[in-house]
This record gives C-alpha cells, structure tokens and sequence, in this order.
C-alpha cells in the first residue's frame, strides 16, 4: 500500500484541501477524474493527495487476507499516516473521492474527530451498492439501497465471489451506520440522476449540489478520412459497459461494410472475443490500449462513438470526449445519458434492452455523414458551453466557500 502527499506551493491565504482516494486494482476513469478534479482546484485552492492503493488487498496467503479484511473495516496504518499528514498540511476541509476497501470508513471518524468538514464526491452508487453499479451479475438490482447488504453475499455480486461481497457489505454498512448521509458536510454528485437515487438512499437534498464533469482538449476534432467512417467504443471491457450488447447488435449491421472498432482493456476482453468467434460475427477489432497518436488514428476513422453501458451511467466521460472530436454518440437511454446527450441533436438514444434500436441507430449515423457531422459539431458546441472548466469551477467553488465561511 503506498501513500503520496503533492501540496500546491505559496498561495498562504488559499484554503487547504486535501483529496482523498482509495485506487482500485485497474486505472479507469474515476482515478482519471479524481486527478483532473485536484489539477483544476489548484486554480484557486491549495490542494494536497493522500492515495492509497487496493492493488493488494485480498491477495497473498491466508493470514495477509485476514489483515487486509481487519484493515478493511480500520486501517490503523492509514489512520496514523493521514493524521500526520493533517498536521503536517493543516488542510482546512477533506475531499473524500473513495475510502473503500483499503482506506477504510474509519478515515470518516478522524475527520470528524479533527473537527473538518468533509465533501463526499460522488463517482458511482457504493453507499447503495457493493459494487457501485446497481447491477447484480449483469442485471439491474437496488436491493442493497435501504443498508441492508445480505443478498450481495447470497449472490456474490462483487467479483464473484461470496466472501469478498460479504465483507464489502459489512464494511458498506459500517459506513451506512456512522450515519455519513447528515454527518458528512456536503455531498457533490455528477448529475440529476445520480442525485435523485442518493436522495433516495437517505441523503438529505439539500445537501447535494450536482456538479457534472468538465473535459478540455486542445487537439483539433479531425474529420473522417473518408465519407465512410467507422464505429467505435472506447472504454472498460467490463460487464456494466455492455459491450455486449453492442456486439449483437453489431451482428445485425455486420455487412454494412464498415468497421466497429473496440478501444480498450478490461475482463470481459477474452469472453467477448469468444462470442464473436462462436457467432462468426465479422468485421469487428479490438485494439487493446492505445497512446495518444494511435487513438488519433482511430478517431479519424470513425463516424461516430457508442456508449452501450447497462448501468445508470451517473455521468459519461466518454461522451465528451467524443464531442471532442466532433463526433455523435448513440447511447442507451439510462442513467445521466440523457441528461447530457440530446436525442436527435448531438447523439441518438436508444432502449438499453433492444439490440435491433441500437443498430438502426449506428447504421443511420454511418450512411448519413452529413447528419452525422452536424450532430457532432452541436456536441463540440455543447461540450464548450456547458462541460468547461470555468464552468465546472463556477459550480464548485461555492460549496467550498460556504463550509469555509460555516467553519471560520
């Protein structure tokens, strides 16, 4: 477990906050995020890290899994790092992104205890979910969302495994019981939709103040290299992403004489690609991870970007920086989806559970690259006007300034 502390130099009369985040076992985009969020606080807060990683936990022999579960629910070592930490930085509010498994709740009862007032950023469902996505091996399940986590240890619905669902439900519950949802300060979601199930979790209302991400790129959005674009999905091969779904209903268009190209890394790589092999679906590439010049490449290839998540997306990085390039999405209707994207103007929504509206869509987007093009320069628009960094900065700085203020 590694821990790291960055403080901003100078700026003595700048309020001190200090990020806090757990990593999961793989880099994705909540880790991005939480990066992006210190890099653009820095404007105008003195912002510091305090990381620890979940790379190790649960692994190794017997006895390191018992310390790691113990650690799990109070990780002594982490609490006597982050209250130095504190004294040494003297930060003036926490921003807590994720604590689980490997910071533990406790990290909660410091706070508390020192007497600072803590922001809860909220990336996922984790206080109504053991694995954040409300999804119960592929089908949507909010069982969980009252505290009560028993059917995620029936149903061994993180990682698959019993033990490890049981323990994250016991630890989520510890959490649930210091009654976090009045005693942490403020609580900033991603969107309305992620909002309106964690007021439906408890969390009083007025303490959430939705703040949906920002995305900046300098690169200029390339066109197509030719009228005939292809199809692309970037992301997490994991089950909540669906690209499964995606695949079948690539196998209705599949002669459409294009390309779906498949960005990305995850656990379900090997299935899918069983899938395609075992339904002779053709015309379809995974590329793995890709750098910067080679997802250039990509993105001049492609027409569109499709966003086949079957859980409640809270927000969509991805559909950003699609607009980025100046190219539409087509998404399922679910989540924050269609907060963000407007139907018919930027992107088309379609039924999470219809393959055959999936690829009416997709292919309407390839043989109308007119429509296609037009839709993804009003997305570009919509990315500068709504999705910026000043804008983002416009959102949050208030709720900073307000506990500072509560607090002074």
């Amino acid at each position: 477990m590694k821990n790291a502390l960055l403080a901003s130099p100078g700026g003595g009369k700048r309020t001190r906050v200090l990020q806090l985040f757990s990593r999961y076992r793989d880099f994705g985009g909540e880790e991005g995020s939480v990066y992006r969020i210190g890099d653009a606080l820095h404007r105008n807060f003195d912002v510091g890290f305090f990381l620890t990683s979940s790379a190790d936990a649960f692994s190794g022999d017997v006895i390191y899994q018992g310390v790691s579960v113990l650690k799990a629910f109070s990780n002594w070592s982490v609490l006597s790092q982050l209250k130095r930490y504190q004294q040494l930085g003297g930060y003036e509010i926490w921003l807590i992104h994720n604590v689980f498994p490997a910071m533990s709740p406790a990290v909660y009862e410091l706070g508390f205890r020192l007497g600072i007032p803590i922001v809860q950023y909220l990336h996922n469902y984790r206080m109504g979910c053991v694995n954040g996505f409300f999804l119960n091996h592929g089908e949507p399940c909010q069982t969980c969302m009252d505290g009560n986590f028993s059917k995620a240890f029936r149903t061994a619905c993180w990682h698959g495994s019993h033990i490890q669902s049981g323990v994250m439900g016991m630890i989520t519950a510890r959490a649930r019981g210091m009654d976090l949802f009045h005693r942490i300060s403020h609580w900033i979601a991603i969107s309305e939709a992620q909002k309106r199930e964690h007021v439906a979790m408890g969390i009083p209302e007025e303490r959430i103040t939705v703040v949906p991400h920002f995305y900046e790129s300098e690169e200029i959005a390339a066109p197509p290299t030719s009228s005939e674009g292809d199809a692309l999905y970037v992301g997490r091969l994991s089950p909540e992403k669906g690209v499964d779904r995606l695949i079948r209903a690539w196998k209705l268009i599949q002669n459409c004489g294009r390309t779906l190209w498949i960005v990305g890394e995850g656990p379900e790589r090997l299935r899918l690609q069983a899938m395609i092999r075992e339904e002779k679906i053709a015309n379809i590439r995974f590329t793995g991870f890709l750098n910067q010049q080679e997802m250039a490449e990509i993105w001049t290839k492609s027409s569109c970007s499709i966003v086949p998540s079957i859980w409640k997306e809270p927000f969509g990085m991805v559909v950003l920086e699609a607009w980025a390039k100046g190219r539409p999405v087509v998404a399922h209707r679910i989540g924050a989806l269609p907060e963000i994207i407007g139907d018919g103007v930027d992107g088309l929504l379609v039924p999470e559970n219809s393959s055959g509206e999936l690829a009416k869509a997709i292919l309407f987007l390839l043989e109308n690259p007119a429509r296609a093009g037009q839709m993804g320069r009003a997305g570009l628009e919509k990315l500068k006007e709504r999705y910026s960094r000043n804008v983002w900065m416009d959102a949050i700085k208030p709720v900073f300034s307000n506990l500072t203020r509560m607090k002074a």
